[in-house]
């Protein structure tokens, strides 16, 4: 066995970075295409607040083996303050984009969950003092006017689903803010850590007002979402660490087709046109804003 998985490790080791990193960035948004889906199948009979709980939870469970192995150093901190606002921003997060899969088709969640990274921009112009630079102004100007595609204000009514996705989006900024904070003093092993045991209990506390004890199918299909959307993740930071963002970037709008895909499929939901076209614009204004701040950075 050991000589086997020393093959596989050579022949993975082989693979050119680039090819690692598209790869990776596939799987994640292949996965987390998944998991959306079967949170929408399991909201019909489960409150997204409980299901955001048990994703936490199966998160934790399978993420602890690989935290177990190198001790207890990395819990040393002096920012536990930091780490539970980190978490609880996230949580937050987690719970509008869950709400708003319950009430928007996918394709449109997914497409407004785009503009994320934009949020992110402002987040860091306002909190962290960096440059609003003018490429940056330009990008945020262009991921607007794809978010207006997309919603549509004066010719249809702008949801409350639509309107959790774009809070959630917010949240989601200030807690990468505070996660660049944590990283000047902090490893990533401990903000992993951190955000692994703290969203669980953070999560529960949501759940608990719209608790049922859940069936065994139940937990299954959740135990699929929380270990989904934890590898997920990591197969987001492998593709990052193996491969420059400008080249994996558009691997993630493949999100789109896929949601489009299981929501023709198994929701019979047909996306508009203008989902798409705004998700395009969406999308061309992160990738631009990326690749513009990779060529300012020294």
């Amino acid at each position: 066995m050991s000589l086997r998985n020393s093959w596989l490790a050579t022949r993975f080791d082989a693979v050119p970075p680039n090819a690692k990193g598209l790869a990776n960035m596939l799987a994640s948004a292949t996965t987390i295409s998944g998991v959306n889906g079967l949170v929408v199948h399991l909201s019909h009979s489960v409150h997204v607040f409980e299901i955001a709980f048990f994703r936490q939870l199966f998160g934790v469970i399978f993420m602890s083996a690989l935290f177990l192995r190198g001790g207890l150093r990395p819990l040393i901190t002096r920012r536990f303050g930091l780490h539970v606002l980190r978490s609880v921003l996230n949580v937050v997060a987690m719970l509008g984009f869950f709400y708003g899969l319950t009430l928007e088709p996918l394709a449109k969640v997914v497409s407004l969950s785009l503009s994320a990274p934009l949020f992110a921009t402002v987040g860091a112009v306002l909190f962290l003092r960096e440059k609003m630079t003018p490429h940056r102004w330009v990008a945020l100007l262009v991921g607007f006017a794809g978010g207006l595609i997309i919603l549509r204000p004066g010719i249809q009514v702008v949801s409350i689903g639509a309107i959790m996705v774009v809070l959630s989006n917010a949240f989601w900024a200030v807690a990468l803010v505070v996660i660049k904070v944590l990283s000047r003093t902090e490893s990533s092993v401990t903000i992993a850590l951190y955000a692994t045991i703290l969203q669980t209990p953070v999560a529960l506390i949501f759940a608990l007002f719209f608790w049922q004890t859940p069936t065994f199918e139940q937990l299954v299909w959740m135990a699929a979402i929380g270990i989904g959307g934890t590898v997920a993740q990591i197969c987001l930071g492998e593709a990052f660490r193996h491969a420059d963002a400008t080249l994996v970037l558009p691997i993630d709008f493949t999100k789109l087709f896929w949601a489009s895909l299981i929501g023709y499929f198994f929701f019979d939901q047909v996306p508009e046109i203008w989902i798409w076209v705004g998700g395009a614009v969406v999308f061309a204004a992160v990738f631009y804003n990326t690749y513009e701040d990779r060529g300012a950075a020294p």
